[in-house]
């Protein structure tokens, strides 16, 4: 957990680039058996290609924290979590980009993502945390492509089957 605390100092900010990885790796690891299941089955059933929409009301810096722990030792008052969404290139530029147009910034890295990835190894994800940190890229499937499949349909099918978010409260996971 040191690392963690070193990471956002206690001004629970972080400035660094390698750092900003990091942080947003440890976030993910704790929701990737939630998310690749998630976007397996939404692809699935949409039968499009599009990306995995990531976003919260906690910072980067809170959300990477192992603990629901301030680095001043104080506990934090709001529940961290993400919520999940399957978009398409097209919804994204329609009505993300629409309502947040310092989103469009990312556009032709997400564009060119979610044509270059490979979905049975991969799937594309963007975060997007209350600080104003956007990231997109691949990540690995984990589980697998037919874990994914089979959790997905178990999880996100059938009777509870939806057509919104997921909302992960990471404090819960």
């Amino acid at each position: 957990m040191c690392s963690a605390y070193k990471r956002v100092g206690v001004d629970m900010i972080i400035a660094l680039p390698d750092d900003k990885e990091s942080a947003r790796q440890d976030v993910f690891q704790r929701i990737r058996f939630f998310a690749a299941p998630y976007f397996v089955h939404k692809s699935k059933t949409i039968g499009k290609k599009g990306f995995l929409f990531i976003q919260s009301n906690s910072t980067l810096a809170e959300m990477s924290l192992p603990i629901p722990i301030l680095a001043n030792g104080h506990p934090m008052i709001k529940q961290r979590s993400v919520l999940l969404y399957f978009l398409t290139f097209n919804e994204y530029t329609q009505e993300l980009c629409r309502d947040d147009f310092e989103l469009t910034a990312v556009s032709a890295e997400l564009h060119r993502s979610i044509e270059d990835y490979d979905p049975m190894k991969e799937f594309v994800v963007m975060m997007r945390f209350r600080c104003g940190h956007v990231a997109v890229g691949a990540v690995p499937l984990v589980p697998d492509y037919e874990l994914s499949v089979k959790l997905g349909a178990q999880y996100y099918g059938g009777e509870n089957a939806h057509s919104g978010a997921l909302q992960l409260n990471l404090d819960d996971i």
